[in-house]
């Protein structure tokens, strides 16, 4: 779940010019009581633009903008959340209806502002994987998820905070006029982002249905969190990654005392994980064991083993048309597991196109799959999509 380098998990300090900032009174940054007569931030509709910052420079044929919206992690009060949306140069045309929107979220990157991909030096490093869809035309946007790079804490691993993020983004495109943004979206996530945009494809007729979902995208999803936390203890950092969905549920349930089920070694590695990026804290975590770092097991005790559960039941719902994309050499999100969500999706009633990669690995699947998602993108924005080569239907037939 560790994303690679090149998808942005060196920190920075600033990415763009200053003095092309939007924000006003309310805008992210301003941290002052509202001007009177402005909503305060928690009445302020999700996806409004708050900020807007060019990014400089940026590669030839692309314009970049840091930006912070509103987005509602609780499906309550908005909150700003940063990221990036990166639009075709001038020049390009825009099709009727406006540009097509591709929202994309992100792997692990840990809890700490400065991992968070917006923040990422060179400028631009977290979104290189995204490029060819922005010179073929599409608008994309790159959530950091609420409370990455931005006040108050992420909830990592928790599946609603990100879905919303994610569908904010889209929305925020179409408030910067230059992107020609319009309401067609796919979805697309890779590892902690596949669950983001499988939960954004279950929340988007209710939560966004201004939005038109034309499809959603999953490459190495973390999808089935209990599963995937179960099978990562094989690996020597697999602390580090069930210590992190341990924090996002006591992020997003204050309820949980997080000390309180940690032992010295534990809080330990608390303390890289609020202070250093995720591949930082897994690498901290080798050589620990479940029992060394907690007073419980959190895959079979409460308040954890339910909260990770409900994350995988919340994100199994029948959604826009879905492409999965997974290496069978991965041993991040093994192949065994990703093979239950994909029976789980078309037990919904989810149409889903299911491509396995017999080479691929955690890393190498990005590239490996990239023809395949570019091709499959470019059909699902057709004015009449073709029918999508459905692997529940097949499963259906092979049992008659």
């Amino acid at each position: 779940m560790v994303l690679l380098v090149v998808l942005g998990v060196i920190p920075l300090a600033g990415c763009g010019r200053r003095g092309d900032v939007d924000g006003g009174p309310g805008g992210a940054g301003n941290n002052s009581a509202p001007a009177a007569g402005q909503p305060r931030r928690s009445q302020i509709v999700p996806g409004t633009l708050l900020s807007r910052e060019v990014v400089t420079p940026a590669p030839a044929g692309i314009r970049a903008w840091r930006v912070t919206y509103s987005s509602r992690p609780t499906g309550a009060g908005g909150v700003p959340v940063s990221g990036i949306i990166l639009a075709p140069g001038t020049g390009v045309p825009v099709p009727a209806g406006g540009r097509k929107v591709v929202s994309f979220g992100h792997g692990t990157t840990g809890i700490q502002d400065s991992c968070a991909p917006s923040r990422a030096r060179p400028p631009l490093a977290a979104a290189v994987w995204t490029f060819p869809l922005v010179r073929a035309g599409y608008v994309v946007t790159l959530t950091d998820y609420a409370g990455l790079g931005t006040p108050g804490e992420h909830a990592i691993y928790v599946a609603a905070p990100e879905g919303r993020a994610v569908l904010d983004a889209a929305r925020a495109a179409r408030a910067i006029t230059e992107t020609k943004a319009g309401r067609d979206v796919v979805l697309w996530g890779y590892s902690q982002g596949g669950q983001a945009v499988l939960a954004a494809g279950a929340l988007a007729a209710g939560y966004a249905p201004e939005l038109s979902i034309r499809g959603v995208v999953a490459t190495a999803p973390l999808a089935d969190l209990p599963d995937s936390l179960a099978t990562l203890q094989r690996r020597a950092d697999g602390v580090g990654y069930l210590l992190l969905a341990m924090i996002g549920l006591a992020v997003n349930d204050p309820r949980i005392d997080l000390d309180h089920y940690l032992t010295p070694n534990g809080r330990r590695l608390l303390t890289v994980a609020r202070t250093r990026c995720a591949d930082e804290v897994t690498n901290a975590s080798v050589g620990s064991s479940i029992h060394t770092a907690f007073t419980v097991d959190p895959l079979t005790r409460p308040p954890f083993a339910a909260g990770f559960a409900r994350q995988r039941d919340e994100i199994m719902r029948r959604m826009a048309p879905t492409l999965v994309l997974q290496g069978d050499r991965d041993e991040v999100i093994r192949q065994p597991v990703t093979d239950g969500v994909v029976s789980r999706l078309c037990g919904e009633g989810t149409t889903v196109d299911y491509r396995r990669y017999p080479l691929a690995d955690h890393g190498s699947i990005l590239s490996t799959s990239m023809n395949d998602l570019m091709g499959w993108v470019a059909q699902r924005f057709e004015p009449r999509p073709p029918v999508v080569a459905d692997i529940c239907a097949l499963g259906a037939a092979a049992q008659r």
